[in-house]
């Protein structure tokens, strides 16, 4: 009488070969996952980024009637003419503004936060926000 218990030879070395098929066709999912996480989370935090410093220059903006002071001397911008620039450890910023009514002082922002590193898309936008302030008020 043979013993039922276990597996043979042949069993086990059929079910290792499918099982091997199977996660050769299935890894390159897991990758490709695994990297769409990483680019999804550097754009929401990006996205974050970019809304609290909109925000920080919202705030700032009723101090001064001047958006060059706010960004260069009140949030560490560097500054030439209508475009300030400022790093951090993870992001690259660029806000740029023009002043669309200079009689209500209506000033047209857009800041841009660029990737500084850890993904292949070095430097590419990751988000941008564009608002209407009227600084001073």
């Amino acid at each position: 009488m043979r013993n039922k218990k276990g597996l043979t030879l042949v069993e086990v070395v059929v079910a290792m070969g499918l099982f091997g098929i199977i996660m050769v066709a299935l890894f390159p999912a897991f990758l490709i996952t695994n990297l769409m996480n990483i680019t999804s989370r550097e754009f929401t935090d990006a996205n974050f980024r970019v809304q609290t410093e909109m925000e920080e220059i919202y705030n700032a903006s009723k101090t001064s009637n001047d958006p060059d002071y706010v960004l260069d001397d009140l949030l560490d911008y560097t500054c030439s003419l209508t475009t300030c620039t400022k790093d951090d450890s993870d992001y690259h910023y660029i806000a740029t503004y023009t002043l669309d009514d200079p009689i209500a002082g209506i000033t047209n922002l857009v800041i841009v936060v660029s990737n500084q590193s850890g993904n292949p898309d070095y430097g590419k936008d990751r988000a941008e926000l564009q608002l209407y302030l009227r600084f001073g008020n």
